[in-house]
């Protein structure tokens, strides 16, 4: 079963290309899938959530949508000059 899990795991990465992009991405698909949502893809019986969701991404099935960026600037909301 490791193998498996390996194999899954090196194929997903190909596809998301970040470590941290796909553990937030699998985490998020566990926690749906845990809820009751149905797999994307035909799965083993014995597999966890987390065999299930690294075939979604492996077979392409489930992305990541990009985030938005990060602000550049913040603006203050008090004053630069001391008030007397």
């Amino acid at each position: 079963m490791s193998d498996t899990i390996n194999a899954l795991l090196s194929a997903a990465l190909g596809k998301m290309g970040s470590p941290e992009v796909l553990i937030n991405a699998v985490s998020g698909r566990v926690r749906l899938l845990a809820k009751g949502a149905r797999p994307l893809v035909e799965v083993h019986p014995q597999w966890s959530f987390l065999h299930v969701a690294l075939k979604e991404i492996a077979d392409g099935k489930l992305t990541v949508a990009p985030g938005e960026e990060a602000p550049t600037a913040f603006t203050s909301l008090v004053s630069e000059e001391p008030t007397v």
